[in-house]
């Protein structure tokens, strides 16, 4: 727990950590600016960020899952190591990426709670009802952080001809203007 850091390491150690820069409310790695050399903190630092507990990254930082009361956490990504600040959450909240940090792949990766794993991302999403070759679709067009995934259902069955796929898909996109605005 953060406050065994200060009993610890003591309150200057303490605080020296929580004075790192960060990243606040990010999702990926890519958004990160704030690195840190571990290296070139001071050796008492060093020995309080290796006594943390370590979790894993699950793909987005405020995935949650983390306890509230523990506060400070190193999250590893491959070989990627990040200092976690929770500000009392439980997602990472304040995120440093730490360069150079000694080899961690023995230490134990605790568990986080499965409130993370319900958590899904879907930006927008948006259904069509298409009429092709006188049989009624629905298409699902779903948008999921970068990427966007289009299904067609056929009653209670996704359509899984590829050729049928590209023909309603083609049609719908040629006309999507009409469907947009009710007239088909």
């Amino acid at each position: 727990m953060s406050p065994l850091i200060q009993e610890h390491f003591g309150t200057n150690t303490f605080y020296d950590i929580l004075a790192l820069p960060c990243d606040k409310d990010i999702n990926h790695p890519h958004q990160i600016k704030s690195k840190v050399n571990f290296k070139k903190l001071k050796e008492d630092s060093q020995k309080a960020i290796l006594s943390l507990p370590i979790v894993q990254y699950t793909g987005d930082f405020k995935a949650g899952g983390l306890d509230k009361k523990q506060r400070l956490y190193l999250m590893s990504k491959m070989d990627d190591i990040f200092f976690i600040d929770t500000l009392k959450t439980n997602y990472a909240k304040c995120v440093t990426q730490l360069l150079n940090v000694p080899d961690i792949s023995g230490k134990e990766v605790i568990e986080r709670t499965t409130e993370h794993k319900n958590i899904q991302r879907i930006k927008k999403s948006e259904s069509y009802k298409v009429t092709f070759d006188e049989i009624d679709y629905v298409i699902e067009i779903a948008e999921e952080e970068e990427e966007t995934f289009t299904s067609i259902m056929y009653g209670n069955n996704f359509v899984m001809d590829v050729t049928l796929e590209r023909d309603i898909l083609e049609f719908f996109y040629k006309n999507k203007w009409l469907f947009l605005f009710g007239l088909v």
